[in-house]
């Protein structure tokens, strides 16, 4: 059996193609479905993202394996197999389980370290399952990268350092008030930047988030899209919800200042607006910050996510050797188990043997024999089993394995020539 990839991601193909080759949400369940009664493919799971659509299957020969992948794909898609050759990228045994340990912690990401991939693959895994389409490898596999890249975003945090001015913006007001609970938030301009900002600032503990745009229409449809603490406000009332607000991001496309602070005016501005949306008057108390204030922050964060990239990027090889340590013993797992069988029946025989001989043991005497004859067995087992789990990955394992089941009298057991290079 060989562990592959197929994938087509935004390194070889431009948006225009990726949107081309992507799977709906209702899509997935019945792709993955259809790909697994191909010939060639033992297990499978299908993933489609904005960023990328990737099948991670088991198969029994690689050369089949990607023939069936890439023919199902290209009827999928109505291409011919030789057009649509020229746009996936394939990975194999040990460069599959590496790239999708880089593809779930992020590291693969068109925004490096993102989150949001985890979620996305924990939901392709999900489906997989419920189609009945993953098998043995693929579920530990994926089981094993989803705690990984858990564990990695708990060590490294790398999501919570801000990464747009938007960010860096809402980062700042909460490192000045510390919680933001009962604090309310304006953010003024519903362009690109204040969306963003809007949607990130939604689910941080705001009490209240207060959105206005020149358009009112689309700041009610934005609020009526995030609900909860979101509420709109007619932009004729910007002075009455800047008293009302604790802070405030401006992030509007204007020439002229839309609001100039005065001596009482109080809280956190945070003008992302270049020309500046604000004028900020020399006697006002108010803590004032523009783009380039934020830039150091911003500047600073990219220093600290890159180190911790390169972290994250120094443990893959070892979770990829453990998963690969794991299947190579895939197949010594009927040989352990069989010679825990065949002990017990010893250990069963002779004990039985041993009541026969001594027919006046009471109950608990039985018990306390039984009892010390299995923790013989057991321990007699212990050093074998730990043997041959380690001459399992060696070369020449299949010939190590079979003596071992023919000195233990388990000549049934025996493996065949391990062939599949992993």
């Amino acid at each position: 059996m060989y562990l592959m990839c197929v994938s087509l991601n935004y390194h070889q193909l431009p948006i225009e193609l990726r949107e081309k080759f992507s799977f709906s949400a209702e899509e997935v369940a019945q792709a993955d479905k259809l790909l697994h009664r191909e010939k060639s493919i033992l297990e499978n799971l299908l993933i489609s993202t904005c960023n990328r659509t990737e099948v991670y299957a088991v198969v029994d020969q690689i050369h089949t394996g990607r023939y069936y992948i890439k023919r199902f794909l290209a009827e999928w898609f109505n291409y011919s197999v030789d057009e649509f050759s020229q746009y996936v990228s394939i990975n194999t045994r040990e460069e599959t389980a590496e790239h999708l340990l880089r593809v779930i912690t992020g590291l693969d990401s068109l925004i490096k370290g993102e989150p949001q991939i985890l979620g996305q693959m924990k939901n392709a895994f999900q489906v997989a399952t419920k189609q009945e389409t993953t098998g043995v490898i693929l579920n530990h596999l994926f089981r094993q990268a989803i705690t990984f890249s858990k564990r990695m975003h708990t060590k490294y945090r790398v999501s919570e350092l801000a990464q747009s001015s938007g960010q860096a913006g809402l980062h700042q007001i909460k490192a000045s008030f510390g919680s933001l609970d009962g604090k309310t938030l304006a953010v003024i301009g519903m362009g690109h930047i204040g969306r963003h900002t809007a949607y990130n600032a939604s689910n941080m503990g705001f009490s209240r988030v207060l959105l206005l745009n020149r358009t009112d229409s689309k700041a009610e449809a934005i609020a009526d899209n995030l609900q909860g603490v979101v509420e709109a406000r007619p932009f004729d009332q910007l002075v009455t919800v800047l008293a009302e607000a604790d802070a405030a991001i401006f992030a509007a496309a204007v020439k002229q200042p839309l609001y100039e602070t005065y001596a009482s005016t109080q809280g956190i501005i945070i003008d992302l607006g270049v020309p500046r949306n604000v004028a900020v008057s020399s006697d006002s108390p108010v803590d004032y910050y523009d783009i380039d204030n934020l830039r150091s922050i911003l500047t600073a964060n990219d220093e600290k996510k890159r180190t911790m990239l390169k972290q994250i990027e120094a443990e893959v090889p070892a979770e990829v050797h453990d998963f690969y340590v794991w299947e190579k013993q895939l197949h010594i797992v009927p040989v352990i188990r069989g010679l825990r069988e065949h002990s017990l029946r010893i250990e069963a025989e002779a004990y039985d043997s041993l009541l026969r001989k001594l027919p006046d043991l009471d109950a608990h005497e039985r018990k306390i024999i039984s009892k010390h004859m299995k923790s013989i067995v057991n321990q007699m087992i212990k050093g074998p089993i730990k043997e041959i789990k380690e001459l399992s990955v060696t070369p020449g394992a299949t010939d190590d394995i079979n003596f071992f089941c023919k000195i233990f009298g388990m000549e049934n057991l025996k493996v065949e020539n391990q062939q599949n290079g992993k």
